[in-house]
């Protein structure tokens, strides 16, 4: 009889055990660990994480790689553009966010960016080589004029070196690298008083270019990068993830409006828009953070406002990074290529479809930049060929040139990103200007450019010794533990068949 109980006892403490740790262990630490993890990753106030997102604490590297013209007198007379890439160029980006405005759970702020050249890690290139270079402002300034002022075409040449200058009246120059990234190419330095009137028209149409600033003097300065420079961006505002983790970062307004206004949008029958387009829609965050446990069945979303879109990146594979797992997501031929519509702007004159409407991999930049540039990836990676072989020197290559992010599954951490780009112009006959009547029609490369994150070690070990090593040492101690309750409950079962044979025996 005392047999009986024991095992009876054994088998139903076994048995609640099994019970017990498998509930504990299957539903009860995981979502412990869930809340840890998310209360971690929320912008909450007076956290690490919002201490991090204010002010990176460390900084990422932003590369310039610019295609030098090997052929100059060939191109003017008709030639095919031979280039050869000249970097790059790297500079250390540090960004910060300045914090405007706090509610229950959401944050508006502005970007501020400050680039620092790194001659080391440029080494043997600086900021003071000489590269011959299609002439950006030139070209961009001419077109529009064409564009917006045909009637000017007789009138141009005679007002060209009020405009650019004796050394940089030409449709390609030889430039300092220092000038044209950031300390600028003078525009209406010494104009003439018809010059100055050119200058007037040039100045209110380029008002809206990113590229070109006014002086005080009155002249202005065409630089690629001085835009960005400890000059703050235009407000975000993003949830804070506090009530929902699965909206961390997600922005619901950019410049005040909660749609983009650079693309077609859907229109009625009066040609009045009547809803945001895709194109329009702001998706995802500002690229530093994203919810946590992400799901490699969706896609992942980030706003880059140098673009004025957002981008889309979907799952690829599996990686690591110094020892942690992460998803590899990147934005493949699906970026540029041109089947949403609404990126044709059909202003921009050059090799087009029939329609208007720019090649597979390109779109263009007109209402974002304010001049008739060209955006596509590295190279031509995913391009039209057409494209690719308008120019000798193009050699993409997929893992090199396009965008591209690792990031850690629990808590969205990016681990290693890059956001690439090539910014070209379409360089062909203007109407009026005897300089560019030989030169045959060409999308052709100035320069592309790389940001890249690499999480410093010390943040890995962070993300090891915090979340990594607890997760494996739970996959291992939950299925262990639940093992031996198992192994009890199998032991009070044995007890009980044995005591209950060893009863009947008796009885017999």
């Amino acid at each position: 009889m005392c047999g009986i109980v024991v095992s009876i006892v054994i088998l139903v403490v076994g048995a609640s055990l099994v019970l017990v740790s498998t509930i504990v262990g299957f539903a009860v630490v995981p979502g412990i660990v869930e809340n840890m993890i998310i209360d971690s990753v929320v912008l909450s106030d007076d956290s690490q994480q919002f201490e991090r997102f204010q002010e990176v604490p460390f900084g990422l590297n932003f590369s310039v790689t610019l295609f030098n013209i090997e052929n100059p007198a060939e191109v003017l007379e008709g030639g095919v553009p031979n280039l050869t890439e000249r970097g790059p160029y790297i500079y250390r980006l540090r960004q910060n966010r300045i914090i405007s405005n706090e509610e229950e759970d959401k944050l508006t702020y502005n970007r501020l960016e400050n680039f620092e050249f790194n001659e080391r890690a440029s080494f043997p290139f600086t900021e003071d080589d000489i590269v011959t270079i299609t002439n950006t402002p030139y070209h961009a300034i001419l077109q529009v004029a064409e564009s917006a002022f045909p009637e000017m075409a007789s009138f141009l040449p005679m007002v060209m070196n009020g405009i650019f200058g004796q050394n940089n009246n030409a449709p390609i120059i030889d430039i300092r690298v220092g000038d044209l990234l950031f300390d600028g190419i003078p525009l209406c330095k010494d104009a003439d008083l018809i010059g100055r009137v050119a200058c007037n028209l040039i100045r209110n149409m380029t008002e809206t270019s990113q590229n070109i600033e006014t002086q005080d003097d009155g002249s202005m300065l065409f630089t690629v990068l001085a835009y960005k420079q400890n000059k703050p961006t235009a407000p975000y505002k993003v949830l804070r993830g506090l009530n929902d983790h699965t909206d961390l970062g997600r922005i619901l307004s950019y410049n005040e409006r909660s749609s983009l206004e650079y693309w077609v949008d859907e229109v009625d029958e009066e040609g009045e828009s009547i809803e945001p387009s895709i194109c329009n829609t702001i998706k995802g965050t500002d690229s530093a953070i994203f919810p946590p446990f992400v799901d490699t069945g969706n896609s992942i979303f980030a706003l880059n406002a140098d673009i004025c879109r957002s981008v889309e990146l979907r799952y690829q594979y599996d990686t690591e990074y110094e020892g942690i797992p992460t998803k590899r997501f990147s934005a493949n031929e699906w970026f540029l290529d041109n089947e949403d519509g609404c990126y044709c702007l059909n202003v921009t004159k050059g090799i087009t479809q029939e329609n208007g409407c720019l090649l597979r991999g390109t779109m263009e930049l007109f209402t974002c930049s304010g001049a008739f540039m060209v955006l596509s990836y590295p190279h031509f990676l995913y391009a039209d060929p057409i494209y690719r072989n308008g120019v000798v020197g193009m050699n993409p290559v997929e893992d090199k040139h396009r965008i591209m992010l690792d990031i850690e599954p629990n808590t969205g951490t990016p681990v290693v990103g890059a956001k690439r780009a090539q910014f070209n112009i379409f360089i062909r006959p203007i109407s009026g200007i005897v300089a560019t009547d030989n030169i045959k029609t060409t999308l052709m490369p100035l320069f592309w450019v790389e940001e890249t994150s690499r999480l410093p070690l010390n943040f890995v070990e962070e993300i090891q010794g915090r979340l990594l090593r607890p997760l494996n040492l739970l996959s291992i101690l939950i299925p262990v533990i639940v093992a031996i309750c198992f192994v009890i409950l199998v032991i009070g079962i044995l007890v009980t068949i044995r005591a209950s044979s060893k009863r009947n025996k008796i009885k017999q």
